[in-house]
């Protein structure tokens, strides 16, 4: 196993036992919604730093960065090594809150601007998904394929939006009324890439605003490519997937519903 790769499944296990507690605890009808953000905020910091600790006690000169714009832990922001630790918040925190029990925590590992190592950590259900570039993807040691489906026909789809966009799901859907397809929508993205890459679903469609960064879905697509999947934006491109619009699948899938995306008007 890649050193860095055994540091960050131990990182996130430890960060994950931490949430699942906090998760056991939150009782959803006494929290009134002006504490829910800072609860979240709480509870991601405090998983960040127990990531953050184990990383330093390793790699004490790696810049260490997270998905939240206003919390920053890094001390090396010019790191002599360029690589680079992302550490993900809580997706999906309304999940979290609700006791909806589909939710991660993700972490990623980029050398210069190339990812090279993600892990994603479900700790309700202590599944842990893996990827080292050029050496495959596991899910709790086992290695990870893609779904083998040759067209929609009995497909799962998993459907992922921000609130801003979910409006726009409608039309999406509208496309496939006269075929037999499964939908899901678990509300974690992160999963669902997983979950593609794993072959649980056939497909997933993403929506997201054009200028939110998705830095943490990085993990999830290493994870796709390296157990024989692609990932792409609506354009059909490969090349800039931390913003926008991504569909990921097998090759089959994905040209199966590039078309039907571009005809939507979802990216408009």
């Amino acid at each position: 196993m890649h050193p860095m790769l055994n540091v960050a499944i131990q990182a996130i296990r430890k960060a994950g036992d931490f949430v699942v507690k906090q998760y056991e605890f939150v009782n959803k009808n006494s929290i009134r919604s002006n504490y829910i953000n800072d609860l979240i905020c709480k509870i991601n910091e405090k998983s960040y730093s127990i990531i953050a600790t184990i990383i330093r006690r390793f790699y004490p000169l790696h810049t260490i960065v997270t998905t939240c714009h206003d919390y920053n832990i890094s001390d090396n922001i010019y790191c002599k090594e360029n690589i680079r630790w992302i550490i993900g918040s809580i997706d999906n925190d309304i999940n979290f809150i609700k006791q909806f029990p589909f939710f991660a925590l993700s972490i990623s590992v980029f050398f210069k601007e190339h990812i090279e190592i993600g892990v994603i950590y479900d700790p309700i259900h202590n599944e842990l998904f893996s990827a080292c570039r050029g050496k495959g993807a596991q899910l709790n040691g086992y290695r990870m394929r893609v779904g083998t489906a040759k067209n929609l026909n009995g497909a799962i789809v998993a459907i992922s939006c921000v609130y801003e966009k979910q409006h726009v799901v409608i039309n999406f859907l509208n496309k496939f009324n006269n075929k037999y397809i499964h939908f899901r929508y678990t509300g974690a993205t992160i999963l669902d890439l997983a979950y593609v890459a794993v072959g649980r679903v056939d497909g997933c469609v993403a929506i997201f605003l054009k200028n939110i960064n998705n830095n943490k879905l990085a993990s999830g697509a290493l994870m796709i490519r390296e157990s024989g999947g692609l990932i792409v934006d609506f354009t059909g491109s490969d090349n800039d997937l931390l913003f926008g619009n991504i569909i990921a699948g097998n090759t089959k899938i994905i040209r199966t519903i590039l078309p039907m995306i571009q005809s939507s008007g979802i990216d408009d």
